[in-house]
């Protein structure tokens, strides 16, 4: 009994010895995280956090949210800095003409039409950077989740035929030929009608912009069993099939050197993809260079959506 006793208390000892040793391990690599946190500062290079195979469950699965949370952080940033080069980018532009169009106007003596023109122009640039402003506050708040969506039953034919009758009086001065091909039973949706009619004008106006003169722009409707497909076509220059994928990006624009009369801001698609989204539904983009493009939108029927 004596030798089964004093095993007893060995064994006891063993777990004791061996439970400060592990503990003594675990608070080390806390320590360590703690150490790592701390010394995390702006830039991208935040190191990995490794642990043994042989430590805690809950130690490994702390390290694992810590490098998690690491790459969120990195991926953040990446975003954080590209945004803010593309704003500055942006800006910088139509700044550069305003203070050369001012400066040319304070040169010698100008005439009173020359003074309307430098006014004129200043103007353009002006309204073009509350554009770009309105469409980046738009962005940012739709980030936060800060711009609910106002669900109420959409007569999705009437919105439709409505957006038609414009895009045709948008095509006059091209003459560009503007059909529509929808069912003749009503489609009632769940979404926010404002929203929506963002998304469509854009891809109409897109696919006017980018069509030459005489070529035709189409308006499908396709009504499926639990969602409803719209189509927009165009006869225009197309896009490369490389640059499909990047087309919804914020800023980004298939010509590099961008045109300032278009009034485009580069975040037009990026906002109909956002409020699509938002619907739960989809868009993509069918398209080859001169041979126009295709922009699909698919709505669900019945659904709650993401916002």
């Amino acid at each position: 009994m004596l030798i089964i006793f004093l095993l007893g208390l060995f064994i006891l000892a063993a777990c004791v010895i061996l439970q400060r040793k592990a503990r003594k391990k675990n608070l080390e690599t806390i320590k360590y995280l703690t150490q790592l946190m701390d010394q995390t500062n702006s830039d991208l290079s935040s190191p990995i956090f490794e642990v043994a195979e042989s430590a805690d469950s809950d130690i490994r699965e702390l390290a694992q949210s810590y490098n998690s949370m690491m790459a969120r952080r990195a991926a953040n940033l990446r975003r954080a800095r590209q945004f803010s080069a593309d704003v500055t980018h942006e800006l910088r532009t139509p700044l550069t003409i305003l203070r050369g169009e001012t400066e040319l106007g304070l040169r010698n003596d100008r005439s009173q039409e020359e003074l309307r023109d430098v006014l004129v122009s200043n103007l353009e640039e002006i309204s073009r950077m509350s554009y770009l402003i309105e469409d980046l506050l738009l962005l940012s708040k739709s980030d936060l989740g800060e711009i609910p969506l106002k669900m109420e039953p959409l007569p999705l034919v009437e919105l439709v035929t409505e957006l038609h009758h414009q895009a045709q009086l948008l095509a006059t001065a091209k003459q560009i030929k503007v059909d529509l091909h929808c069912p003749e039973e009503q489609i009632i949706l769940e979404a926010d009608s404002l929203r929506l009619r963002q998304v469509f004008l854009n891809l109409l106006t897109n696919a006017i912009k980018y069509t030459p003169e005489g070529g035709s722009v189409t308006i499908e409707l396709i009504l499926n069993d639990d969602n409803v497909a719209i189509s927009i076509s165009d006869t225009g220059i197309g896009i490369d099939r490389e640059k499909q994928d990047m087309i919804f990006n914020r800023f980004y624009r298939v010509n590099k050197t961008g045109n300032r009369n278009d009034g485009g801001s580069g975040l037009g698609l990026a906002i109909v993809k956002w409020v699509v989204d938002a619907h739960a539904g989809s868009i993509t983009v069918n398209s080859n260079i001169g041979q126009g493009s295709t922009f699909r939108v698919t709505l669900p029927l019945h659904q709650e959506s993401k916002n």
